[in-house]
């Protein structure tokens, strides 16, 4: 592909994996098009597609850079619009060994809701001449051609052909696209799943301003095989904290005032107890679960038909605990762009296809290897190695900030994992900061 465009491009699905993308395809395609199923506005709105849009979103330091490079101004435009900014480092985790080490680290830890995050970007992608936004249109199959190995476009809602060079699926965990290779007469891919049963149950709440705490965001982790209860208390644009209680390995907080307030004062992380017994609410709760995850791999199909991308969720589900899914789904977007510049659609796609699996590798097995604690028979031997590291490493690390400053490094995809297996000097005891230090 030449800069100035050529052909015609579909992106099914309206969400974050697919305005990014369609931002990158602009550069690259005369007419780029995307279909989203919601009736979209251009106010920061939840969104029937996205039920995960009212629990917490995170950008990683790498994904945050990324999107910065696609979407210049990007960070002031939301800090102006009330997400606050700081060090991830300050940002106080409750392991089961202990509370995280307060360091300085260098990654931003930005906060906002998913919907603010989303209007943003859509008013620029939007604002390109050569995008435009088809909201209540369900994409019902991709259509290949006779030979089945290249894509001729996406049959919607009455079955209207909508023609393209060049389809890219973003329709997130519940794609059907597995179904429609089948119908097509592919290959369905190989599924990866491992499942810790989480599950978020979160609530908004009104954030006074006028005295506020030393603390942007603050997290109670759940670790197997003993830690099934968790949360997390971020601080959200117009002045709104939102709390989240995580619950795993079946564990569920309950959706009604008491119950939800209850499991929160079970928590040992006082900051989580405080906003939900002091704050005021400004909605209800809502639960979300089946969070485990799920990766399609269709890198292994073969021939992979020319002309077809599958990106973001669609393509792998990664437990959002960790926080890697917005930063590989942006990854994916800018390695697309790469191989189209390189090859053009015909021959990109297969190639994106594989490389796409290697953004997926650190991700991956940073978060299914601690979830496999809950159930780990039948895992690899691989795996339960690296689990029991994880483990042994997230124990050291209250007491050692060195260690602590590498880690988020590696969980930013800033630094390689090689990283962590590098000795360091112990830190002073973190004895004296466990228990009610951080209150």
């Amino acid at each position: 592909m030449t800069p100035e465009g050529t052909g015609r491009a579909l992106v099914v699905g309206g969400g974050y994996a697919g305005l990014v993308t369609a931002r990158v395809l602009a550069d690259r395609f005369d007419e780029v098009t995307v279909l989203e199923q919601d009736h979209v506005t251009a106010a920061p709105e939840h969104r029937r597609g996205t039920p995960q849009s009212r629990h917490p979103h995170a950008l990683l330091a790498r994904g945050a850079d990324l999107l910065e490079g696609l979407f210049p101004g990007l960070r002031a435009e939301l800090r102006e619009a009330g997400a606050p900014v700081s060090d991830f480092g300050q940002f106080p985790m409750l392991y089961p060994a202990g509370w995280s080490p307060r360091v300085r680290t260098g990654l931003a830890l930005q906060t906002f809701s998913r919907p603010l995050l989303e209007a943003a970007i859509r008013r620029r992608v939007l604002a390109h001449p050569r995008v435009r936004l088809l909201d209540r249109t369900r994409a019902e199959r991709v259509v290949l051609n006779d030979a089945r190995d290249r894509v001729i476009g996406v049959r919607t809602t009455g079955d209207a052909l909508r023609p393209a060079d060049l389809v890219v699926v973003t329709t997130g965990r519940n794609s059907r696209l597995p179904a429609g290779l089948s119908t097509a007469g592919l290959p369905a891919p190989d599924v990866l799943r491992v499942d810790g049963k989480l599950s978020y149950t979160s609530r908004v709440y009104r954030r006074d301003t006028a005295s506020p705490p030393d603390w942007q965001a603050s997290l109670q982790a759940t670790l197997a095989p003993t830690a099934r209860r968790g949360g997390t208390v971020v601080a959200l644009e117009d002045d709104r904290w939102l709390v989240c209680l995580f619950g795993a390995d079946g564990q569920s907080a309950p959706t009604d005032p008491a119950g939800f307030a209850a499991y929160a004062d079970s928590l040992a992380n006082p900051h989580i107890k405080d906003v939900v017994t002091r704050a005021e609410p400004l909605g209800s709760i809502y639960r979300y679960g089946g969070l485990g995850g799920q990766w399609r791999r269709y890198d292994r199909i073969r021939p992979w038909p020319g002309g077809l991308a599958v990106l973001g969720d669609a393509l792998c589900v990664l437990n959002p605990l960790y926080g890697h899914g917005m930063t590989v789904a942006v990854q994916q977007a800018v390695l697309l762009a790469r191989e189209l510049d390189a090859h053009g659609p015909a021959d990109a796609c297969a190639r994106f296809q594989r490389r796409s699996a290697r953004t997926l590798l650190l991700p991956w097995y940073l978060s299914t290897s601690l979830d496999l604690g809950w159930r780990p028979e039948g895992a690899s031997v691989q795996a339960l190695l690296a689990r029991r590291y994880l483990a042994r490493l997230l124990r050291r690390i209250p007491d050692d900030p060195e260690l602590y400053r590498r880690f988020l490094a590696v969980q930013h995809m800033t630094a390689s994992p090689l990283t962590l297996l590098v000795p360091s000097a112990r830190g002073p005891s973190a004895r004296a900061r466990r228990g009610g230090e951080r209150s």
